[in-house]
């Protein structure tokens, strides 16, 4: 693993790093006693360039070198500055041509200036060196994963919600945003960007309690919410918790907050003022079954962005994930098609073959056929690259093995719309 994420590094460096030049250092001897002037030594010196930009953590070691090389390079003494906010940063090997230092703490990002030269003396008996400067974006590890929102997009921050507007008979687009961190073992840990879209009507509200009793698509037994805290709990477990209403027409939006920082925001949206049954559309093909084809169709869009970092705060790698529920009838009875993949919902090929990646699946639930209740066995699932969090085009193709031993083909195409 060790191996795995140093060349990982290795190559990301690589690509920093603008140019690697290498230029011939020459140092002139003086003159002898007499009139006739001595051969000069010549020593062939080369340098690797900073990088003009670089991104790092906050709290991790910086390690910058000019990586000299060569006979004589041992013997160059090397002037570095390190400035934040104009004020100088401590590191160490000032006159080699190594220098490491920790990055500052910063809020939300900031940018520390390092520059290099040759000591006064040298840089006149050398040439071909060029001053090196670089620049390092400090990123800041504490700053929430969902940005904070502009007020005049939440609407007027309010004390209840005016449930007026929950009619009867309504539809509503909820749409979830949270984060959080799952510490390991050894430290490292990671951070979760997850975010939840789902529909549901409204079959009454009550102002005074400020709940609302629901029937949401894919969700049977989430009959009601309470409107005075996030749907979904969000995870604050050594801070202080806040929670915000914010209201405006048509739309409501409940903030949570963990020590002053949004951990949590999840916004209601109203649809229409009659319940809504298509969402999209699902075109379905089976080998022995007979077709769905359907714009009576609802669904819920589940993704998550993983961050990876070590004990030291160094990210280390990062993942996407993407499941998609399709519900809909099947000969008067529920039907519902499943994905879940490792990859964005705009992600163009995602191969369902198990051998591949045991993580990327389609799976059939039908009351009608309880023998089509599987997942794929092989198969892909094609993206429209113009998709996005809440409106995704797919098409696809898998292999299911029925419970009664046989195989299924199964193709089609989907829209799913959840704004």
């Amino acid at each position: 693993m060790k191996y795995k994420i140093g060349k990982r590094r290795s190559v990301i460096s690589r690509l920093v790093l603008s140019t690697v030049v290498a230029l011939s250092l020459s140092a002139c001897g003086s003159g002898g006693s007499g009139d006739t002037p001595s051969t000069p030594t010549v020593q062939n010196i080369t340098y690797e360039a900073l990088p003009n930009f670089l991104t790092v953590n906050e709290g991790e070691v910086v390690r910058l070198s000019l990586n000299t090389k060569g006979s004589g390079a041992s013997e160059l003494k090397f002037k570095w500055t390190v400035r934040y906010l104009n004020q100088d940063i401590s590191f160490s090997g000032q006159g080699t041509d190594t220098i490491s230092f920790i990055a500052p703490g910063v809020d939300s990002q900031g940018t520390v200036q390092v520059s290099v030269d040759l000591e006064a003396g040298q840089s006149k008996q050398t040439f071909g060196f060029q001053n090196q400067y670089a620049s390092l974006n400090i990123k800041d590890l504490n700053t929430s994963v969902v940005p904070t929102i502009p007020a005049q997009e939440l609407g007027e921050e309010v004390s209840q919600i005016d449930t007026s507007v929950l009619i009867a008979g309504s539809t509503w687009i909820e749409t979830h945003q949270s984060n959080f961190r799952i510490n390991q073992a050894d430290n490292s840990y990671n951070m979760v960007d997850l975010t939840l879209i789902r529909s549901f009507v409204v079959n009454g509200a009550e102002q005074n309690l400020q709940t609302v009793s629901t029937d949401y698509c894919g969700f049977n037994d989430l009959q009601s919410i309470k409107l005075n805290e996030s749907v979904l709990e969000t995870e604050c477990p050594t801070g202080v918790r806040t929670t915000q209403l914010f209201q405006q027409e048509s739309r409501f939006s409940i903030v949570q907050k963990c020590d002053g920082d949004i951990v949590g925001l999840s916004t209601f949206k109203k649809k229409s003022s009659e319940q809504v049954s298509s969402f999209g559309s699902l075109n379905l093909s089976f080998q022995n079954y007979s077709d769905i084809q359907t714009k009576e169709v609802c669904g819920v869009i589940a993704t998550t962005h993983v961050k990876a970092y070590s004990a030291s705060n160094q990210e280390l790698t990062s993942t996407d994930s993407t499941a998609i529920r399709l519900l809909s009838q099947q000969e008067g009875s529920d039907f519902e098609l499943r994905f879940a993949f490792n990859d964005t919902t705009n992600g163009l090929l995602v191969s369902l073959n198990r051998f591949f990646d045991e993580n990327n699946t389609a799976a059939i639930l039908s009351a009608a056929y309880p023998e089509l209740n599987a997942s794929s066995e092989s198969g892909m699932l094609t993206l429209d690259l113009q998709n996005t969090t809440s409106h995704i085009n797919g098409e696809f193709y898998f292999t299911v093995t029925k419970t009664t031993g046989s195989e299924e083909e199964v193709e089609g195409e989907f829209t799913l719309i959840l704004e």
